[in-house]
């Protein structure tokens, strides 16, 4: 079975590791002398390139509740249910709920829409860009449920889980499922 990562549907490591910057070979000028290149902005999340480097974020086993959301800027569904996850960070704060908001988000688009979203939006939540294109190698890792389509969210705490394939209606909803993986 063949699965692909595709457009959105309509219905932790403890420490998020430092944010990735992008690396060049320095340009050389005609005077044969090597120039130093211009440093990459870092950028405000970090940029996994593997699932594994992801994957540690779904095996923390301690007393906090994560709530891990799989989203991309270009997915419609995927930005209209971001202000619940806003509301639920505000709503549990001094908690033990831990929310990432994990961007599929093209690697193209990681220093330019995904940026220049995360930059013009008051977007406070934790993010990290996945760029790992092999989709059929680790989608079943998050949930053999999953489908490829976006959003889906993932809550749990120890061996307590809850997946959601879909958008979610509101934001009592997804308070709800929190609700039920914390008590």
């Amino acid at each position: 079975m063949i699965l692909t990562l595709s457009a959105c549907t309509n219905s932790s490591t403890a420490d998020i590791a430092d944010s990735a910057t992008d690396t060049a070979a320095p340009p050389v000028n005609p005077m044969n002398e090597t120039a130093e290149a211009p440093k990459a902005t870092p950028l405000p999340y970090p940029v996994y390139t593997t699932f594994d480097q992801l994957a540690p974020l779904f095996e923390q086993n301690n007393d906090t509740t994560y709530v891990i959301n799989f989203w991309a800027t270009w997915c419609k569904p995927c930005v209209e249910e971001l202000p619940y996850f806003e509301k639920l960070a505000e709503d549990n704060s001094g908690k033990p709920v831990k929310i990432v908001m994990v961007s599929l988000d093209f690697a193209k688009e990681v220093r330019g829409k995904l940026l220049d979203f995360v930059q013009n939006r008051p977007f406070e939540l934790p993010v990290i860009a996945l760029v790992d294109h092999r989709y059929n190698d680790w989608i079943d890792r998050v949930d053999p449920e999953w489908s490829g389509a976006i959003p889906i969210t993932v809550v749990y705490r120890g061996d307590q889980r809850i997946f959601m394939s879909e958008q979610f209606d509101s934001y009592e909803q997804l308070a709800e499922m929190v609700n039920q993986v914390s008590a």
